[in-house]
């Protein structure tokens, strides 16, 4: 270990340097890109990028980007992309940007860590600890990284998040509100579960002894019925901007159908078996979809109010728990909570057989449902029962090592006192 930190902090593998060979990584998977869906009949590119650079081109020709099927993002994502028109990799190439701006917030963010460590041997452990986090949750991570070159945006949502995550932390709470609502939420509908825990750490909830003092606080929280007011309003607004211009087309394919979804399509959630066998009984349907957010709502409130003075932690298993529970549940919603997982790494301490038998049993387990899935798909096998079998099993392994994390997490100023 003590080779591998003086490997990091060796001057020619500075942090710049680092995001340096990270992006070029990035652009090679991009340029390997265009050879793969040559060769090959499942192609590296994500659909989802057909779907924006088809809705980017519409715009472009003065349409609307909900003209092309299955678009139902913000149209400020078209807008952002229309420079595919002339250059079809341009999206691709931001979202790799946009990683690597994801890691460079990382620093900002970790410096409070930093600061608070005095020792110069300790910081400069810590520094080299975030540092190999980084590298190994983000830029290194095959996952992120090829979600970014397939053409997913999630690394743009990645990036407000922690933004927001930067801002709140300096006590810019009024702009993080705007951020929050203009941007993060405009993007992905998700980081709504995180105002719970921003409006308990704007509050003086903790510091409160009795019931009735801290019932008092919540009521009294002006600060944090500010920054809820302004995250809503600035969502609001924007969706008010582009209603006037694409009319309820957009309010349909851009909200209203997150609200209403039910997948039948297979995915990681076990959800997908059960709205299939009641495709065909309305009320069932709708009561079981629903249903699903039961256990996400509670969790997030539960999260909120235990971990509210660590907003890293608490957004990291609030949105743990929120994917993990959705009734819809894709690889690129790993992305929500792993871009979190850089951050508290550090202060996570189990044992180095633990954390890889976890790790271990993660992508395993994923392994198990993605071989259901592909016998299915491409070679025609009846594994659909198989497949809901698999989608338990992840949601039970998931489920574990949410528990573990929680578990074995230590804040610093915990680590100090012990």
């Amino acid at each position: 270990m003590n080779c591998v930190r003086s490997f990091v902090r060796n001057e020619s593998f500075s942090r710049d340097r680092i995001l340096f060979v990270a992006f070029a990584a990035r652009i090679t998977l991009v340029l390997y890109a265009h050879i793969h869906d040559y060769l090959f009949k499942v192609n590296f590119t994500d659909i989802d990028y057909h779907v924006f650079s088809d809705a980017a081109k519409h715009v472009w020709n003065g349409g609307s980007p909900f003209d092309r099927a299955t678009y139902r993002y913000t149209p400020a994502l078209a807008w952002i992309l229309t420079p595919v028109v002339s250059f079809p990799d341009f999206g691709k190439i931001l979202f790799c940007v946009f990683d690597i701006i994801v890691a460079k917030l990382y620093f900002k963010i970790m410096e409070k860590d930093l600061k608070a460590t005095k020792e110069e041997d300790a910081r400069n452990e810590m520094e080299d600890d975030q540092t190999m986090n980084v590298v190994i949750y983000w830029l290194a991570n095959p996952l992120t990284a090829i979600i970014s070159a397939r053409g997913n945006a999630e690394s743009i949502v990645s990036a407000v998040v922690l933004l927001n995550i930067f801002l709140l932390q300096k006590g810019f709470w009024k702009t993080a509100a705007l951020v929050h609502g203009a941007l993060a939420i405009q993007l992905k509908i998700y980081p709504l579960i995180y105002l719970p825990s921003v409006f308990l750490a704007l509050s003086s909830f903790g510091v409160q002894k009795d019931f009735g003092s801290k019932l008092k606080s919540l009521f009294t929280n002006w600060t944090g019925f500010a920054y809820v007011f302004i995250t809503v309003i600035s969502f609001g607004t924007i969706v008010a901007f582009f209603f006037q211009i694409y009319g309820q087309l957009f309010l349909d394919e851009y909200l209203i159908y997150h609200i209403k979804r039910r997948d039948l399509a297979h995915n990681f959630s076990p959800y997908f078996y059960p709205l299939y066998l009641y495709e065909e009984d309305k009320l069932m349907s709708q009561l079981i979809g629903l249903g699903a957010f039961i256990p996400q709502l509670v969790l997030t409130i539960y999260f909120a109010f235990k971990h509210y003075d660590d907003l890293p932690f608490c957004w990291f298993i609030t949105t743990f728990a929120f994917v993990t529970y959705n009734k819809v549940c894709t690889s690129q919603y790993f992305v929500w909570y792993i871009v979190l997982l850089p951050l508290l790494a550090h202060k996570i301490m189990m044992t180095r057989k633990r954390a890889l038998t976890l790790m271990a049993a993660w992508f395993v387990t994923q392994g198990i449902w993605l071989l259901t899935a592909y016998l299915f798909e491409f070679q025609g096998w009846n594994t659909f029962f198989q497949m809901f079998l698999a989608s338990c099993l992840f949601l039970v392994t998931n489920s574990i090592v949410l528990k573990e994390i929680i578990t074995h997490y230590v804040p610093i100023e915990k680590q100090k006192t012990e």
